[in-house]
């Protein structure tokens, strides 16, 4: 869904008006949330009118919740999600701080799977806990190993040297990050994405026509397989 652009429309009308921009958020909100709700209820196949009678009200209150000119009750707006089994996940923001208002500690303003959820419960964590946690050792993991792979590809390993001849217009940077994605394949498969990270650039084969592409493969697979070693040094 698509979100209406009027926030940005209204950004450029007024810009130091802040009772003005107030009442230009609120009703950013009223279009967006209705708008949301209007396509939860055409994708659970529900007329209004059914949708009222579910609720217990006339058609006409269905209506009103549904348009953008109306004023919204949260406790409303509540049942009215909570009958076409959905829910409202709220958060205030300030600055770079992020507050999470939603009644559900599980309950997250991105798509969390199920395997996470378990993973949590496991370790007898809540979900937004384990997610941070996770996040925070992936990103000093993440940081570390790419540093690794840098400095064994700048170093004067032969092997490095070997992997620099083949970089063409290529950064180390650009070949450690493909690198990086290689060692999260299975055994098997990282000798091959290696090898095709390896693959010769046009200048390189300009360079050497004389040797034949079979030759090339071997000598990719057998540098490969160097480099395999050299990596699988630097995840002990």
């Amino acid at each position: 869904m698509k979100k209406p652009n009027f926030q940005g429309w209204l950004q450029q009308k007024v810009s130091d008006e802040p009772e003005v921009i107030l009442a230009g958020k609120l009703e950013y909100l009223r279009l967006y949330l209705t708008d949301a709700m209007r396509e939860i209820r055409n994708k659970a196949g529900l007329t209004q009118t059914q949708l009222a009678e579910k609720l217990g009200v006339q058609q006409a209150a269905v209506s009103k919740l549904e348009s953008a000119l109306k004023e919204h009750e949260l406790e409303s707006v509540l049942h009215y999600l909570y009958a076409l089994g959905a829910d409202l996940l709220i958060a205030v923001k300030q600055g770079n701080e992020l507050y999470q208002a939603s009644d559900n500690e599980g309950s997250f303003l991105v798509d969390v799977p199920d395997v996470v959820a378990q993973k949590a419960l496991a370790a007898k964590m809540s979900v937004r806990e384990y997610v941070r946690v996770a996040i925070e050792k992936f990103s000093s993991e993440d940081d570390g190993l790419r540093t690794a792979l840098v400095k064994l590809l700048e170093s004067d390993d032969s092997v490095a040297v070997k992997v620099r001849e083949r970089l063409g217009s290529r950064t180390i940077q650009e070949i450690a990050v493909k690198l990086e994605k290689c060692l999260s394949l299975s055994e098997e498969d990282r000798i091959f994405a290696v090898k095709n990270v390896l693959a010769a650039n046009v200048a390189y084969r300009e360079s050497n026509r004389g040797s034949s592409d079979e030759v090339d493969e071997i000598e990719l697979l057998d540098l490969a397989e160097e480099l395999l070693e050299k990596l699988a040094d630097i995840l002990e």
